[in-house]
């Protein structure tokens, strides 16, 4: 059986195409290169049936092969929470400890008493009562209590709704597409959850409904839990009055799926139950395709939507307002996320990760975004509604960079007479079609005749040897495809200017000892302050966007920055540490990019997150980075990604 540390190990080697060493492994998972050393050669000794080759490449590390693609994938799925074994070795890790713990006292009616949960678990007093303080910091964030009566036992206390959204966000295993994994299926009845599922997709295609495929899986784990609750005597007591009057065509849907669900499983729900099943329904994009035109005009979302194109428009420069299709998918989004945020419905995003390191500042828009939803509501949004939010904002973004690309200009120069140019003249048209616009075509006798200032780049067929103040890129007269490569690599880099440095060795500290995040923070801005480049209150900035949510990408790397900008230019500041430390709960750091970014919004913004996301992704620079013991090597690196 591999324990979740070989597991994490084997997880962190998928990430790398280079070899990594022991240490670089001990600093992410927070353990000792000893440690990592054995468990490797634990891993090594059983490779063949875990679908892995693991090499030891002599002075650089180790190198992960997936030789079995379908036993790895049962054997490492990514996100998928340990089943409950009860056995000694699963319970040797505290979090497998709290999940069993939850689900005994989310599931049992009756109070427990501590001494068998001892023998079930073969852990000491001392240890339980460990694993009860984890338990009830979890419970305290769906506002349950554990309660303890003498003689009598322990259990959980407190409103039946939560009880349910602690139960399927905690104790329920998903796997990394977030549907529900083959584990958990030991606590829920799959067929009934296949039927719902079958249910629901009925209901679905009869009211010609949108839905995605999360929602529906989602909405089907949320009946399937409701089923179990009533058979075993839970039953909801009280949500918000009047449900059914407010939202009538959730309630059609709600009574026609519990009628269904009813009949199939003898059980009765109550009113209070449908009004559950109306509640989720509001969680998801549940909504008539035709009435979304008329969707936003008259209720909150009016003043949300606005808001958003507001903020995105004066602190960012991204102007969305004319972007219907922008706006109609964002429509459609804020409702349900408003909905699951008011009803304490915690949804989980799948590509979460990959959105903060692919891209950054659409992450970033919606940070800046959800803030209209925090006030409106006054409830924390969270960063896995914030990358929903960010992958709209990342479409409107591309739409918008391909209405402002513009054409650039070029002439042809062709030796060898009009046939030819004019052929070469229609193969560029049909490869490059909206990226060039070919002014003319012309023998290079007669080039000085053309205003070449207005040029972007010159494609000819001849070497020309003088310098005439424009690129010229020398091609066949039959285009090959290393012609084309050669083009289009001209293209990107036409009038690009040199790389910016974002960097200065005043801003750069090296090896500092730290112990957690907030202390980074606060050294890294007051050193900004003695320089005058930022306000005494930046700190806050920065402290309230960590917040909203934590900027840590991986690979030893975070990237803090302020809330909203405040510097007159945008540039970085850089901070490695003696040794890791917890940013967040998974993830360890050691390098530290502090971004201070202008108050006018600029246009190379996408720029700079590119070159800082290549970075992060080069775990060889990282480790460079580390190493450093001079300003000087560090910016020289930087400069290089």
């Amino acid at each position: 059986m591999v324990s979740k540390r070989q597991k994490d190990i084997v997880l962190s080697l998928m990430k790398e195409k280079e070899p990594v060493t022991a240490e670089w492994m001990a600093k992410e998972l927070g353990v000792s290169d000893r440690t990592i050393r054995t468990e490797i050669k634990e891993l090594q000794s059983q490779c063949s049936s875990l679908g892995i080759m693991i090499e030891s490449v002599r002075g650089k590390g180790y190198l992960l092969h997936i030789t079995g693609y379908e036993v790895f994938e049962k054997e490492f799925n990514a996100n998928a929470n340990d089943g409950i074994d009860e056995n000694q070795s699963h319970f040797s890790e505290q979090e497998n400890r709290v999940s069993y713990l939850l689900k005994r006292f989310l599931l049992e009616k009756e109070p427990i008493k501590l001494e068998s949960l001892e023998e079930e678990l073969f852990v000491s007093k001392p240890k339980l009562q460990n694993d009860l303080k984890a338990v009830r910091e979890i419970l305290e964030r769906y506002h349950l209590k554990l309660v303890s009566r003498p003689h009598y036992g322990t259990q959980v206390e407190g409103d039946e709704y939560m009880k349910r959204l602690c139960f399927s966000n905690y104790i329920l295993s998903r796997n990394s597409s977030l549907n529900i994994d083959s584990h958990s299926f030991q606590i829920l009845d799959e067929k009934l959850f296949e039927k719902i599922k079958e249910i629901i997709i009925k209901k679905v295609n009869q009211y010609k409904i949108e839905i995605s495929d999360i929602a529906l899986e989602n909405l089907a784990t949320h009946i399937t839990i409701g089923c179990k609750r009533i058979e075993g005597g839970f039953v909801i007591e009280n949500l918000e009055h009047d449900l059914e009057g407010k939202y009538p065509f959730e309630k059609i849907v709600a009574n026609e799926i519990v009628k269904e669900v009813e009949e199939f499983t003898g059980l009765n729900f109550p009113k209070t139950e449908i009004n559950y099943i109306i509640v989720h329904l509001l969680g998801t994009k549940l909504i008539h395709k035709n009435t979304l035109n008329e969707f936003s005009k008259f209720d909150e979302l009016d003043t949300i939507i606005h808001c958003m194109l507001e903020r995105l428009k004066t602190e960012l420069n991204w102007d969305f307002h004319d972007d219907s299709e922008f706006i109609q998918a964002l429509t459609l989004h804020i409702r349900p996320a408003m909905n699951r945020l008011r009803y304490n419905m915690n949804i989980r995003n799948p590509l979460l990760d990959e959105i903060k390191r692919k891209y950054p500042s659409a992450f970033e828009g919606a940070a800046i975004a959800s803030r209209c939803i925090d006030e409106y509501l006054g409830i924390e949004v969270g960063e896995h509604e914030i990358a929903y939010i960010a992958l709209h904002i990342g479409v409107a973004l591309e739409r918008m960079k391909t209405r402002q690309k513009k054409a650039k200009r070029v002439i042809i120069v062709c030796a060898s007479g009009i046939g030819s140019a004019r052929l070469l003249f229609y193969r560029l048209q049909n490869e490059f079609k909206d990226e060039i616009e070919i002014v003319a075509t012309t023998n290079y006798y007669q080039l000085k005749e053309y205003d070449l200032s207005s040029l972007d780049f010159i494609i000819s067929t001849i070497p020309i040897k003088v310098d005439i103040g424009v690129p010229v890129q020398v091609v066949n007269t039959f285009l090959g495809e290393g012609d084309i490569a050669n083009i289009r690599k001209g293209l990107s880099s036409v009038k690009e200017g040199e790389e910016r440095s974002y960097i200065d060795e005043s801003r750069v500290f090296i090896h500092k000892d730290f112990e957690d995040k907030e202390s980074v923070i606060r050294f890294m801005c007051e050193e900004l302050y003695k320089q005058n480049l930022v306000s005494k209150d930046y700190v806050n900035l920065v402290l309230e966007r960590e917040a909203l949510a934590p900027t840590s990408f991986g690979n030893l790397v975070a990237i803090p920055h302020p809330l909203t900008p405040e510097t007159e230019e945008t540039f970085w500041t850089v901070c490695t540490l003696k040794k890791p430390i917890e940013w967040t709960v998974k993830q360890m750091v050691q390098f530290i990019c502090l971004l201070n970014i202008r108050k006018e919004p600029e246009g190379d913004l996408e720029k700079m997150y590119q070159r800082l996301i290549a970075l992060i992704e080069n775990s060889t620079k990282v480790q460079k980075i580390l190493k450093s013991k001079s300003a000087e090597e560090i910016i020289k690196i930087l400069n290089k990604s």
